[in-house]
Protein backbone atom coordinates (compact mmCIF):
# COMPACT_ATOMS: atom_id res chain seq x y z
CA UNK A 1 0.00 0.00 0.00
CA UNK A 2 0.47 3.45 -0.46
CA UNK A 3 3.44 4.75 2.16
CA UNK A 4 4.66 8.48 0.83
CA UNK A 5 2.53 11.62 0.31
CA UNK A 6 0.88 11.18 -3.22
CA UNK A 7 0.19 13.81 -5.69
CA UNK A 8 -2.98 12.60 -7.77
CA UNK A 9 -1.96 15.66 -10.59
CA UNK A 10 -2.04 13.47 -12.81
CA UNK A 11 -5.47 12.67 -12.82
CA UNK A 12 -6.94 14.92 -15.89
CA UNK A 13 -10.93 14.31 -14.95
CA UNK A 14 -12.97 16.23 -17.19
CA UNK A 15 -16.22 17.47 -16.90
CA UNK A 16 -18.84 15.35 -16.67
CA UNK A 17 -22.13 16.45 -18.41
CA UNK A 18 -24.79 13.95 -17.19
CA UNK A 19 -28.16 13.49 -17.72
CA UNK A 20 -28.91 14.83 -21.56
CA UNK A 21 -31.06 12.20 -22.19
CA UNK A 22 -33.92 11.56 -24.84
CA UNK A 23 -34.81 8.19 -22.68
CA UNK A 24 -37.20 10.70 -20.67
CA UNK A 25 -36.36 14.02 -21.03
CA UNK A 26 -33.47 14.19 -18.19
CA UNK A 27 -32.05 17.58 -17.32
CA UNK A 28 -28.97 18.47 -15.94
CA UNK A 29 -27.46 20.02 -12.69
CA UNK A 30 -23.67 20.34 -11.54
CA UNK A 31 -23.01 19.35 -8.06
CA UNK A 32 -20.56 17.52 -5.97
CA UNK A 33 -21.24 14.68 -3.72
CA UNK A 34 -19.55 12.88 -1.05
CA UNK A 35 -19.50 9.24 0.08
CA UNK A 36 -19.79 8.55 3.99
CA UNK A 37 -17.13 10.24 5.63
CA UNK A 38 -15.55 11.59 2.95
CA UNK A 39 -14.54 15.59 2.55
CA UNK A 40 -14.43 17.22 -0.81
CA UNK A 41 -13.88 20.33 -2.12
CA UNK A 42 -16.77 20.71 -5.02
CA UNK A 43 -16.38 22.38 -8.40
CA UNK A 44 -18.32 24.05 -10.49
CA UNK A 45 -18.01 24.88 -14.43
CA UNK A 46 -19.42 26.42 -17.42
CA UNK A 47 -20.20 23.21 -18.62
CA UNK A 48 -23.89 22.08 -19.62
CA UNK A 49 -25.20 19.06 -21.58
CA UNK A 50 -27.54 19.54 -24.53
CA UNK A 51 -30.55 19.43 -22.71
CA UNK A 52 -32.39 21.95 -20.79
CA UNK A 53 -30.46 23.02 -17.71
CA UNK A 54 -31.45 23.09 -14.18
CA UNK A 55 -30.44 25.38 -11.59
CA UNK A 56 -26.89 24.90 -10.01
CA UNK A 57 -26.39 24.21 -6.83
CA UNK A 58 -23.17 22.51 -5.05
CA UNK A 59 -22.61 20.48 -1.77
CA UNK A 60 -21.93 17.20 -0.07
CA UNK A 61 -23.97 15.05 1.21
CA UNK A 62 -23.42 13.13 4.93
CA UNK A 63 -23.71 9.46 5.72
CA UNK A 64 -27.58 10.56 6.04
CA UNK A 65 -27.99 11.72 2.79
CA UNK A 66 -28.33 15.54 4.16
CA UNK A 67 -26.83 17.39 2.12
CA UNK A 68 -23.83 20.26 3.52
CA UNK A 69 -23.15 23.44 2.32
CA UNK A 70 -19.21 24.24 1.35
CA UNK A 71 -18.10 26.45 -0.49
CA UNK A 72 -17.27 26.45 -4.35
CA UNK A 73 -14.48 27.10 -6.52
CA UNK A 74 -14.41 28.25 -10.38
CA UNK A 75 -12.07 26.15 -12.75
CA UNK A 76 -10.24 28.03 -15.11
CA UNK A 77 -8.22 25.18 -16.29
CA UNK A 78 -8.91 23.05 -19.27
CA UNK A 79 -10.28 19.86 -17.79
CA UNK A 80 -12.37 21.62 -15.41
CA UNK A 81 -10.23 20.66 -12.43
CA UNK A 82 -8.81 22.01 -9.82
CA UNK A 83 -5.40 19.74 -9.20
CA UNK A 84 -4.43 20.48 -6.37
CA UNK A 85 -7.23 18.67 -4.98
CA UNK A 86 -5.24 15.41 -5.66
CA UNK A 87 -2.87 16.14 -3.32
CA UNK A 88 -3.28 13.58 -0.25
CA UNK A 89 -0.85 13.27 2.66
CA UNK A 90 0.89 10.29 3.49
CA UNK A 91 -1.21 9.97 6.23
CA UNK A 92 -4.61 9.40 4.30
CA UNK A 93 -3.84 6.18 2.39
CA UNK A 94 -1.95 2.95 3.33
CA UNK A 95 -2.31 2.60 6.75
CA UNK A 96 -1.45 -0.93 6.83
CA UNK A 97 -3.98 -1.86 10.03
CA UNK A 98 -4.32 -5.32 9.67
CA UNK A 99 -0.09 -6.21 9.61
CA UNK A 100 0.81 -9.72 8.47
CA UNK A 101 0.70 -11.33 4.64
CA UNK A 102 -2.55 -9.18 4.47
CA UNK A 103 -2.97 -6.84 1.00
CA UNK A 104 -4.14 -7.84 -2.13
CA UNK A 105 -1.53 -8.25 -5.25
CA UNK A 106 -4.45 -8.60 -7.58
CA UNK A 107 -8.04 -5.97 -8.59
CA UNK A 108 -10.83 -6.98 -10.71
CA UNK A 109 -12.10 -3.79 -11.94
CA UNK A 110 -16.03 -4.01 -13.39
CA UNK A 111 -17.55 -0.85 -15.15
CA UNK A 112 -20.87 -1.28 -15.78
CA UNK A 113 -21.74 1.60 -17.56
CA UNK A 114 -26.04 2.66 -19.26
CA UNK A 115 -25.78 2.91 -22.70
CA UNK A 116 -29.12 4.41 -23.05
CA UNK A 117 -30.10 7.13 -25.02
CA UNK A 118 -29.38 9.64 -22.39
CA UNK A 119 -25.76 8.98 -21.82
CA UNK A 120 -23.24 9.68 -24.54
CA UNK A 121 -21.77 12.33 -22.32
CA UNK A 122 -21.21 10.09 -19.41
CA UNK A 123 -19.68 7.49 -21.32
CA UNK A 124 -17.15 10.20 -23.03
CA UNK A 125 -16.11 11.71 -20.01
CA UNK A 126 -15.52 8.21 -18.03
CA UNK A 127 -13.37 7.48 -21.00
CA UNK A 128 -11.61 10.77 -21.21
CA UNK A 129 -10.62 10.07 -17.08
CA UNK A 130 -9.61 6.56 -17.11
CA UNK A 131 -6.00 7.02 -17.89
CA UNK A 132 -5.87 9.58 -14.62
CA UNK A 133 -7.66 7.26 -12.60
CA UNK A 134 -5.94 3.96 -12.84
CA UNK A 135 -2.83 5.52 -13.24
CA UNK A 136 -3.35 6.80 -9.50
CA UNK A 137 -4.54 3.53 -8.50
CA UNK A 138 -1.54 2.25 -9.73
CA UNK A 139 0.38 4.78 -7.50
CA UNK A 140 -1.54 3.99 -4.68
CA UNK A 141 -1.32 0.39 -4.14
CA UNK A 142 2.27 0.09 -5.17
CA UNK A 143 2.45 -3.63 -4.59
CA UNK A 144 -0.62 -4.32 -7.27
CA UNK A 145 0.69 -5.51 -10.64
CA UNK A 146 -2.29 -7.80 -11.82
CA UNK A 147 -5.82 -6.78 -12.58
CA UNK A 148 -8.23 -7.24 -14.86
CA UNK A 149 -10.49 -4.54 -16.28
CA UNK A 150 -13.90 -5.52 -18.36
CA UNK A 151 -16.87 -3.22 -19.19
CA UNK A 152 -20.69 -4.26 -19.51
CA UNK A 153 -23.49 -2.86 -20.81
CA UNK A 154 -27.16 -2.61 -19.13
CA UNK A 155 -28.72 -3.84 -21.81
CA UNK A 156 -30.41 -6.77 -22.04
CA UNK A 157 -31.87 -6.84 -26.01
CA UNK A 158 -30.42 -3.41 -27.82
CA UNK A 159 -32.31 -1.54 -30.16
CA UNK A 160 -30.54 -2.95 -32.82
CA UNK A 161 -31.22 -6.20 -32.79
CA UNK A 162 -31.51 -8.23 -35.95
CA UNK A 163 -32.77 -8.63 -38.45
CA UNK A 164 -32.56 -5.14 -38.42
CA UNK A 165 -35.54 -2.88 -40.81
CA UNK A 166 -34.14 0.22 -42.47
CA UNK A 167 -37.80 1.57 -43.39
CA UNK A 168 -38.08 1.51 -39.37
CA UNK A 169 -37.43 5.40 -38.53
CA UNK A 170 -36.12 3.51 -34.65
CA UNK A 171 -33.42 1.29 -36.96
CA UNK A 172 -32.31 4.57 -38.55
CA UNK A 173 -32.07 6.50 -35.57
CA UNK A 174 -30.10 4.04 -33.37
CA UNK A 175 -28.61 1.63 -36.28
CA UNK A 176 -27.29 4.05 -38.94
CA UNK A 177 -24.24 4.79 -37.11
CA UNK A 178 -21.39 3.44 -39.56
CA UNK A 179 -22.72 2.31 -42.16
CA UNK A 180 -25.44 0.00 -40.37
CA UNK A 181 -22.55 -1.66 -38.62
CA UNK A 182 -24.59 -2.90 -35.82
CA UNK A 183 -27.21 -4.86 -38.68
CA UNK A 184 -24.20 -5.65 -41.01
CA UNK A 185 -21.63 -7.38 -38.58
CA UNK A 186 -21.67 -10.85 -37.39
CA UNK A 187 -21.85 -10.30 -33.73
CA UNK A 188 -21.12 -13.53 -31.20
CA UNK A 189 -23.25 -15.10 -28.50
CA UNK A 190 -21.83 -13.21 -26.25
CA UNK A 191 -21.85 -9.88 -27.49
CA UNK A 192 -25.58 -9.81 -27.25
CA UNK A 193 -25.59 -10.81 -23.47
CA UNK A 194 -25.88 -8.73 -20.87
CA UNK A 195 -23.56 -9.29 -18.15
CA UNK A 196 -20.82 -10.37 -20.33
CA UNK A 197 -17.83 -8.27 -20.99
CA UNK A 198 -18.42 -5.86 -24.36
CA UNK A 199 -15.65 -6.48 -27.48
CA UNK A 200 -17.94 -5.01 -30.26
CA UNK A 201 -19.99 -2.23 -29.22
CA UNK A 202 -22.54 -1.32 -32.43
CA UNK A 203 -25.10 1.46 -32.85
CA UNK A 204 -25.76 5.02 -32.28
CA UNK A 205 -22.75 6.88 -30.42
CA UNK A 206 -20.69 3.24 -30.00
CA UNK A 207 -17.49 2.60 -31.28
CA UNK A 208 -19.03 0.13 -33.98
CA UNK A 209 -15.87 -2.16 -34.25
CA UNK A 210 -14.59 -5.13 -32.61
CA UNK A 211 -12.28 -4.04 -30.05
CA UNK A 212 -8.18 -4.82 -30.23
CA UNK A 213 -8.80 -6.52 -26.68
CA UNK A 214 -5.60 -8.62 -25.94
CA UNK A 215 -5.72 -12.91 -24.95
CA UNK A 216 -8.58 -13.88 -26.12
CA UNK A 217 -10.75 -12.64 -23.31
CA UNK A 218 -13.68 -10.15 -22.51
CA UNK A 219 -11.63 -7.98 -20.65
CA UNK A 220 -8.13 -6.31 -20.06
CA UNK A 221 -5.20 -7.57 -18.28
CA UNK A 222 -1.62 -5.25 -17.43
CA UNK A 223 0.21 -6.52 -20.99
CA UNK A 224 -2.99 -4.71 -23.14
CA UNK A 225 -1.65 -2.87 -25.49
CA UNK A 226 -2.85 0.67 -25.25
CA UNK A 227 -4.77 0.39 -22.30
CA UNK A 228 -6.21 3.86 -22.68
CA UNK A 229 -7.27 3.39 -26.55
CA UNK A 230 -8.54 0.15 -25.26
CA UNK A 231 -10.46 1.06 -23.02
CA UNK A 232 -12.00 3.86 -24.70
CA UNK A 233 -13.14 1.53 -27.29
CA UNK A 234 -14.83 -0.92 -25.19
CA UNK A 235 -16.32 2.39 -23.01
CA UNK A 236 -17.84 3.19 -25.93
CA UNK A 237 -20.82 1.23 -25.52
CA UNK A 238 -22.97 3.82 -26.98
CA UNK A 239 -27.07 5.14 -26.87
CA UNK A 240 -28.45 1.96 -28.74
CA UNK A 241 -29.43 -0.20 -25.54
CA UNK A 242 -32.75 -0.87 -24.03
CA UNK A 243 -34.39 1.93 -22.53
CA UNK A 244 -35.07 -0.35 -19.45
CA UNK A 245 -31.62 0.55 -17.77
CA UNK A 246 -30.73 -3.00 -15.22
CA UNK A 247 -27.23 -2.16 -13.79
CA UNK A 248 -27.79 -4.65 -10.95
CA UNK A 249 -28.72 -7.16 -12.82
CA UNK A 250 -25.85 -6.28 -15.15
CA UNK A 251 -23.26 -6.82 -12.19
CA UNK A 252 -25.09 -9.83 -11.16
CA UNK A 253 -24.55 -11.82 -14.26
CA UNK A 254 -21.31 -10.39 -14.97
CA UNK A 255 -20.11 -12.00 -11.86
CA UNK A 256 -22.19 -15.34 -11.86
CA UNK A 257 -21.27 -18.51 -12.20
CA UNK A 258 -22.30 -18.70 -15.43
CA UNK A 259 -20.61 -16.45 -16.84
CA UNK A 260 -17.45 -17.25 -15.28
CA UNK A 261 -17.01 -20.55 -15.62
CA UNK A 262 -13.50 -21.25 -17.88
CA UNK A 263 -15.39 -21.28 -20.78
CA UNK A 264 -17.77 -18.85 -19.89
CA UNK A 265 -18.28 -15.37 -21.85
CA UNK A 266 -16.34 -14.12 -18.81
CA UNK A 267 -14.18 -17.01 -17.95
CA UNK A 268 -10.99 -15.74 -15.77
CA UNK A 269 -12.22 -12.87 -15.08
CA UNK A 270 -13.26 -12.77 -11.40
CA UNK A 271 -10.53 -14.26 -9.15
CA UNK A 272 -10.93 -15.37 -5.71
CA UNK A 273 -7.52 -13.98 -4.48
CA UNK A 274 -8.47 -10.66 -5.69
CA UNK A 275 -10.51 -8.04 -4.83
CA UNK A 276 -13.31 -6.60 -6.87
CA UNK A 277 -14.05 -2.83 -7.75
CA UNK A 278 -17.31 -2.63 -9.13
CA UNK A 279 -18.00 0.80 -10.84
CA UNK A 280 -21.42 1.66 -11.95
CA UNK A 281 -23.23 4.57 -13.97
CA UNK A 282 -26.49 5.50 -14.85
CA UNK A 283 -28.91 8.08 -14.59
CA UNK A 284 -32.29 6.27 -14.80
CA UNK A 285 -35.02 8.02 -12.16
CA UNK A 286 -36.95 4.58 -12.16
CA UNK A 287 -36.70 1.31 -10.77
CA UNK A 288 -36.11 -1.36 -14.11
CA UNK A 289 -34.15 -3.95 -12.07
CA UNK A 290 -35.14 -6.64 -10.87
CA UNK A 291 -34.71 -8.16 -7.18
CA UNK A 292 -33.86 -5.63 -4.30
CA UNK A 293 -30.44 -4.03 -2.72
CA UNK A 294 -30.59 -7.34 -0.44
CA UNK A 295 -30.62 -9.61 -3.29
CA UNK A 296 -28.08 -7.71 -5.46
CA UNK A 297 -25.46 -7.88 -2.69
CA UNK A 298 -26.10 -11.26 -1.98
CA UNK A 299 -25.45 -12.06 -5.75
CA UNK A 300 -22.04 -10.45 -5.45
CA UNK A 301 -20.89 -11.78 -1.65
CA UNK A 302 -21.71 -15.46 -3.00
CA UNK A 303 -19.64 -14.63 -5.91
CA UNK A 304 -16.29 -13.74 -3.62
CA UNK A 305 -17.16 -16.71 -1.71
CA UNK A 306 -18.84 -14.96 0.80
CA UNK A 307 -16.53 -11.99 1.94
CA UNK A 308 -17.78 -8.80 1.65
CA UNK A 309 -15.03 -6.86 2.66
CA UNK A 310 -13.20 -8.04 -0.57
CA UNK A 311 -15.99 -5.88 -2.72
CA UNK A 312 -15.86 -1.98 -3.50
CA UNK A 313 -19.18 -0.18 -4.58
CA UNK A 314 -18.48 2.89 -6.41
CA UNK A 315 -22.24 4.79 -7.92
CA UNK A 316 -22.97 7.63 -9.53
CA UNK A 317 -26.41 7.65 -9.65
CA UNK A 318 -29.70 10.79 -9.41
CA UNK A 319 -29.42 12.62 -6.11
CA UNK A 320 -32.69 14.39 -5.68
CA UNK A 321 -31.23 15.99 -2.03
CA UNK A 322 -28.80 17.38 -4.00
CA UNK A 323 -31.18 18.75 -6.65
CA UNK A 324 -30.43 15.98 -9.31
CA UNK A 325 -33.56 14.57 -10.36
CA UNK A 326 -33.07 12.97 -13.78
CA UNK A 327 -36.69 12.66 -15.15
CA UNK A 328 -39.75 15.38 -15.58
CA UNK A 329 -41.18 13.62 -12.63
CA UNK A 330 -39.51 14.15 -9.01
CA UNK A 331 -41.62 11.15 -7.79
CA UNK A 332 -39.83 8.50 -9.01
CA UNK A 333 -37.35 6.50 -7.12
CA UNK A 334 -34.39 8.61 -8.24
CA UNK A 335 -31.79 6.37 -7.46
CA UNK A 336 -33.12 4.91 -3.89
CA UNK A 337 -32.61 1.54 -4.51
CA UNK A 338 -29.30 1.81 -6.07
CA UNK A 339 -28.68 4.27 -2.71
CA UNK A 340 -29.95 1.76 -0.17
CA UNK A 341 -27.75 -0.81 -2.20
CA UNK A 342 -24.11 1.30 -2.45
CA UNK A 343 -24.89 1.78 1.53
CA UNK A 344 -25.27 -1.64 2.23
CA UNK A 345 -21.44 -2.20 1.59
CA UNK A 346 -20.67 0.79 4.65
CA UNK A 347 -17.23 2.42 3.60
CA UNK A 348 -16.76 -0.34 0.73
CA UNK A 349 -19.48 2.15 -0.75
CA UNK A 350 -19.39 5.05 -2.58
CA UNK A 351 -22.09 7.12 -4.07
CA UNK A 352 -21.73 10.26 -6.43
CA UNK A 353 -24.11 12.04 -8.19
CA UNK A 354 -24.38 11.49 -11.77
CA UNK A 355 -25.36 15.28 -12.28
CA UNK A 356 -21.90 16.39 -11.00
CA UNK A 357 -19.78 18.67 -13.41
CA UNK A 358 -16.89 17.60 -11.54
CA UNK A 359 -16.10 13.83 -10.77
CA UNK A 360 -12.89 13.96 -9.53
CA UNK A 361 -13.78 14.63 -5.60
CA UNK A 362 -15.69 10.98 -6.34
CA UNK A 363 -12.58 9.61 -7.92
CA UNK A 364 -10.54 10.45 -4.94
CA UNK A 365 -12.85 9.11 -2.06
CA UNK A 366 -12.92 5.92 -5.05
CA UNK A 367 -9.04 5.90 -4.66
CA UNK A 368 -8.94 5.68 -1.04
CA UNK A 369 -12.22 3.08 -0.23
CA UNK A 370 -10.14 0.89 -2.96
CA UNK A 371 -6.47 1.42 -1.24
CA UNK A 372 -8.27 0.88 2.47
CA UNK A 373 -10.35 -2.27 1.33
CA UNK A 374 -7.00 -3.67 -0.46
CA UNK A 375 -4.74 -3.06 2.72
CA UNK A 376 -7.12 -5.16 4.98
CA UNK A 377 -7.79 -7.94 2.45
CA UNK A 378 -6.83 -11.54 3.18
CA UNK A 379 -6.55 -13.70 0.10
CA UNK A 380 -7.70 -17.31 0.53
CA UNK A 381 -4.75 -19.68 1.38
Amino acid sequence: MLRTTVTLSAIAMTVFTACGGADSGRGDTSVATAPTGATTVPVTTDATSTSDVAPTSSGTTSSTGEPTSTSTTSSTNPSGVDTAKFDLGASDLGAGTTGGDNGCKKVDFLFVIDNSTSMEDNQDALIDSFPGFIDAIKTALGDVDDYHIMVVDTDANGRCAKPCDESDPDYVKFCAAANYHACTTELEPCDTQRGAGVIHPVGSFSSNTKCPVAGGHRYMLPDQPDLASTFACVAKVGTAGNASERPMNAIEEAVSEELNFPNGCNGGFLRDDAILVITFISDDPNKPDQGDPASWKASVVAAKNGDENAVVVLGLIPHPELDCITGNDPNLTQGAHWQEFIESWGSHGISGSVCEADYAPFFLQAIQAIDQTCDEFNPPG
